[in-house]
């Protein structure tokens, strides 16, 4: 029997009635524990689809105040936001509780770095990436591997982005696939290319389903996939992971060198680090 009473089956209901969720599901997800790793672009999309599918606790962690380039596609912040500059994790949280006062949030105004980022991590269930640079994910990647909590990687800029779900010890992570931070000019960013609304929402969709999916307990149904979409072109293609990490030796995630958590990391781009999407 579910515990839920009928006010949450009614307003879940249509997300129950799909066979993989259940009321069962939605009992589940009510249960779960999320850290969203900044809550500019891609971080605002996937707090907002978390809060109304039910999850029960989301942490959003984010030094930034709302702009307004951030306007085009910051789903959760509107013109009175960017005049006052609002933080933005506070600013997401108050939207966030309107939206469904049953949910926990938890804002968090901070650069998220070595010396903080398992206190963030420590107790939840996933983490997700709304962080727009490598420093701050190969950061994510450690602690994720540290504290055996899967992570999906997604990142967009104009109208192409990919998406990852990293299970730690498991499957490839993000080292295995990159090795190191790539150099800062080598890789397309919004503030070089700019940045469709469209591309936003469908990174974070794709984000959200992995999530959904592995808070559902349905892990195998998340394969170890690189996804890269790009929207003007329509045109979507799936990378296969399989046995990368044991090919690559990853330092990571094999052999256990977590560089970034140790603040031992690629300090070259560490000015990038302050800033999310």
């Amino acid at each position: 029997m579910s515990g839920l009473s009928p006010k949450l089956v009614e307003r879940y209901s249509r997300q129950i009635l799909f066979r993989e969720v259940g009321l069962e599901g939605q009992q589940r997800l009510l249960n779960s524990r999320v850290t969203v790793c900044g809550c500019g672009a891609l971080g605002s999309t996937i707090a907002e689809l978390l809060t109304r599918a039910g999850v029960g606790f989301l942490r959003l962690i984010d030094q930034d105040r709302v702009e307004w380039t951030n306007l085009q596609r910051q789903v959760l912040f509107d013109e009175q936001d960017a005049s006052q500059r609002t933080p933005k994790a506070l600013c997401a949280a108050e939207k966030l509780r309107r939206i469904n006062s049953q949910v926990t949030i938890e804002p968090i105004v901070a650069h998220i770095d070595h010396t903080n980022i398992l206190d963030f991590c420590k107790d939840v269930d996933l983490i997700l990436d709304g962080t727009d640079n490598f420093p701050t994910r190969f950061l994510i990647n450690d602690a994720s591997l540290k504290l055996n909590v899967p992570w999906v990687h997604g990142g967009c800029a104009g109208s192409h982005g990919q998406v990852m779900p990293i299970f730690p010890h498991q499957s490839a992570c993000l080292r295995c696939l990159m090795g190191t931070v790539p150099e800062s000019d080598s890789t397309d960013t919004c503030h070089t290319v700019g940045i469709l609304g469209p591309t936003v929402t469908v990174i974070g969709a794709l984000e959200c389903v992995h999530a959904l999916k592995i808070l559902l307990g349905k892990t195998d149904t998340v394969s170890s996939t690189l996804t890269i979409v790009d929207l003007w072109d329509g045109t979507f293609r799936q990378i296969n992971l399989e046995g990368l990490r044991e090919r690559t030796n990853c330092p990571a995630c094999v052999q256990n060198k977590l560089v970034w958590l140790s603040g031992e990391g690629n300090d070259e781009s560490g000015q990038q680090q302050k800033k999310t999407e």
